[in-house]
């Protein structure tokens, strides 16, 4: 998609994939469920800066998966990044294949011991991390809009960067009459995200584990 104000980044720019990938990676350093993920490392060791280059890594492989679809934008003034699709323009593909290919090429960036205890980590909050879900909301031959992830540069919070990234999104799908879906974990963030005009449909749990997924729809209007 060409929005306003936003610049799609293409697949062969890996330096300003790995800038926006570095921004958004420290935002997600404080999202609950990769601060509830990488706890299993602390056993390791693991400091700040480790968990870091892993979140940073996430989105990284991400990026690298989706920017042949068109899927990663940033402002103009690169302020806020958001990784999204529109399930029409992913062509023969869908974003569960994609999301197990960025997954296997995360592998590259963590050590074996990393793996061994990250991977059964991930599988435990699998109940938590349903990236899928529109597929059982929307109908079979449904277009439809998600959120992957979206960050602001932690130095521009309060900078209006944020809506400045979102509302272009909504405004397409309005134009196109089609529902946006995204999942968050906070209750700041569901209130946020509740401003843009997104209702909750469903909260999921997992044993274990004090967190709650929101899943969220924003219908078009």
């Amino acid at each position: 998609m060409q929005l306003p104000g936003l610049v799609t980044v293409p697949h062969d720019q890996a330096a300003l994939l790995d800038e926006l990938a570095n921004m958004v990676g420290t935002c997600f350093l404080e999202e609950k469920w990769h601060t509830t993920w990488l706890e299993v490392l602390d056993d390791l060791g693991a400091d700040r800066s480790r968990k870091l280059a892993i979140t940073q890594a996430v989105i990284r492989a991400d990026y690298e998966i989706t920017s042949p679809y068109g899927c990663v934008y940033t402002l103009d003034d690169r302020a806020g990044a958001a990784n999204v699709y529109v399930r029409s323009e992913l062509g023969d593909t869908s974003w569960p294949k994609l999301e197990e290919q960025s997954a296997r090429r995360l592998e590259s960036a963590l050590t074996a011991r990393e793996q061994e205890v990250l991977f059964p980590r991930a599988e435990a909050m699998e109940p938590l991390s349903d990236t899928n879900w529109p597929l059982a909301c929307a109908g079979p031959d449904d277009d439809y809009l998600y959120f992957i992830s979206a960050g602001v540069d932690p130095d521009r919070r309060g900078s209006g960067a944020f809506g400045r990234l979102f509302r272009p999104f909504l405004a397409c799908a309005d134009e196109r009459g089609i529902a946006c879906y995204l999942d968050c974990y906070t209750d700041r963030l569901e209130g946020i995200y509740g401003h843009y005009g997104f209702e909750t449909v469903e909260r999921k749990t997992a044993p274990g584990f004090d967190l709650v997924e929101r899943c969220m729809v924003r219908r078009p209007r």
